[in-house]
């Protein structure tokens, strides 16, 4: 009984303790007040306005509007709570059986212009029977930036045409609930005139200003009146920026917090040059494009073929098979394109290249292809192919084939989110099922308690030539082997 009690009061005072220091760092921190803005910086550009009011209010607005309460969380942490979940989207996997995809609330770090983890705190609401069946987060990075932190307009806009991101939205009649944000080309007149040409290449009078900090831009759009407010986030070089802006369908009073590029079109246009070679995104996947005219994802997932076309756009196409998926080459006359995937060139400085980036698809197995969006793309330009070490992840749900002395072992690496939201790295091989990680360049499998290391030695566009050791042993002692990537793109160059 006496140690019981003794354990008792020492959890009560590490609960007390663990009290006080929350207390104490709220009293020091200063409580955030006015407008701020969380802008993703991981690429998909999720804008979120936060505006702090006393008492631990905030209102928190995206393409909605709603009251939260927020505290202090450890690290510097803010949770913000939403007082009513908002729809994000629904699926509807049956006619009595509807999930509604709902957000709940969002941490983010209180420290402003630096990226920081936030998450996005989400729960699965059963429309027939009004319960929440499910809870995940989607943890990303972001920037906290602060309304009066926003920068004046300091570009010259005048006589010059701009791609301005996420200000259209591509919708088709003949699928109603579907809908995308895209990026219109701007071009500005002076006098305060000018014309949005969108993505179906209509167009629509414009007419702007500048007004302190805010660029405002209204135009009809579908015969319904617009109205963009953008602020500037931040400068890029001499060819354009990063905003933040409200937009808001002045007939239907609809509002949303939208963020993106906005890049000033240069005079240039891609050449074989500028694309044979490494392009990798922002979100850290990347393609190589070959001299050949084939491209391969991230070394060793999906190949395609590749073309540059009449208009200087860079071209990909997805090609199906009904029984293989994604093929290289058909192997009979059934298969058919699912994806089409243009890329032209806004600008570039230096081995950054700023595109304009839209591509079409399918809804239902060889149904039409249908326009999804237009955004654009940072990309980073290497002329160099491949990787060298397993310093960046190459797998999404990937099938290599490890071949070494005559034998032949498949595996599968997978990344996929938990029911946490957390993302899992599994593989699957014919020692069974484990997990993998990537330390200091090397791939680390854990299978059954046995743990593999594979170092790569040499990269080849058919396969990774590797060493496999065991820890405590090292490359020189391994086993040699060849990982063989599944896209058929064979080597290059090609064997004779």
């Amino acid at each position: 009984m006496k140690i019981r009690i003794i354990t008792s009061l020492f959890m009560l005072s590490l609960l007390m303790l663990a009290t006080v220091s929350m207390q104490t760092y709220a009293a020091k921190s200063t409580s955030p007040i006015g407008n701020y803005f969380i802008i993703d910086s991981a690429g998909t550009d999720q804008t979120y306005k936060l505006s702090f009011k006393p008492n631990n209010q905030v209102i928190v607005s995206g393409d909605f509007k709603v009251s939260a309460q927020w505290q202090w969380q450890p690290q510097q942490q803010i949770m913000a709570q939403l007082s009513q979940p908002q729809n994000q989207f629904e699926i509807q996997l049956s006619e009595n059986e509807t999930y509604i995809h709902q957000l709940t609330g969002l941490s983010f770090n209180s420290k402003t212009q630096q990226q920081s983890p936030y998450t996005q705190h989400l729960q699965v609401w059963h429309k027939e029977t009004q319960e929440v069946v499910d809870t995940y987060t989607i943890s990303g990075e972001a920037v906290l930036v602060k309304q009066r932190q926003l920068k004046r307009w300091q570009s010259q806009l005048v006589n010059k045409t701009w791609e301005i991101a996420n200000i259209d939205e591509v919708t088709h009649s003949d699928t109603p609930w579907f809908k995308s944000n895209s990026s219109a080309s701007v071009t500005f007149h002076d006098k305060g005139t000018g014309i949005v040409q969108h993505w179906d290449n209509t167009q629509s009078d414009l007419t702007w200003k500048l007004k302190g900090k805010k660029l405002i831009l209204n135009y009809q759009r579908n015969n319904e009146p617009m109205k963009v407010v953008l602020r500037v986030f931040e400068y890029i070089d001499d060819i354009g920026l990063r905003f933040v802006a409200k937009h808001v369908n002045k007939e239907s009073k609809q509002a949303k917090w939208i963020s993106g590029y906005m890049i000033e079109k240069q005079d240039v246009a891609l050449t074989y040059e500028q694309i044979i070679g490494q392009w990798r995104k922002a979100s850290g996947r990347f393609h190589d494009y070959y001299p050949d005219q084939i491209a391969v994802a991230s070394v060793a997932n999906t190949a395609s073929k590749w073309e540059l076309n009449h208009l200087g756009q860079l071209v990909r196409e997805k090609l199906e098979h009904p029984e293989q998926g994604v093929v290289l080459n058909c192997p009979d006359n059934s298969c058919y394109v699912s994806c089409e995937f243009f890329y032209e060139l806004l600008a570039k400085k230096g081995n950054t290249l700023y595109v304009a980036h839209h591509f079409s698809s399918e809804f239902y197995p060889q149904g039409p292809l249908k326009m999804q969006g237009k955004w654009i793309l940072k990309i980073e330009y290497d002329e160099e192919f491949g990787i060298q070490d397993f310093s960046r992840n190459i797998f999404s749900n990937t099938p290599m084939t490890l071949e070494y002395e005559a034998q032949k072992e498949a595996y599968v690496f997978s990344r996929f989110p938990d029911e946490n939201g957390e993302v899992v790295n599994r593989v699957k091989s014919p020692a069974g099922t484990g997990t993998f990680s990537f330390i200091e360049g090397n791939l680390h499998t854990l299978i059954n308690q046995q743990e593999n290391i594979f170092e790569i030695t040499k990269f080849a566009r058919d396969g990774l030539s590797v060493c496999q050791y065991q820890p405590g042993e090292s490359c020189a002692t391994g086993r040699q082997a060849v990982f063989k990537f599944a896209h058929d793109a064979g080597p290059y160059p090609a064997a004779n």
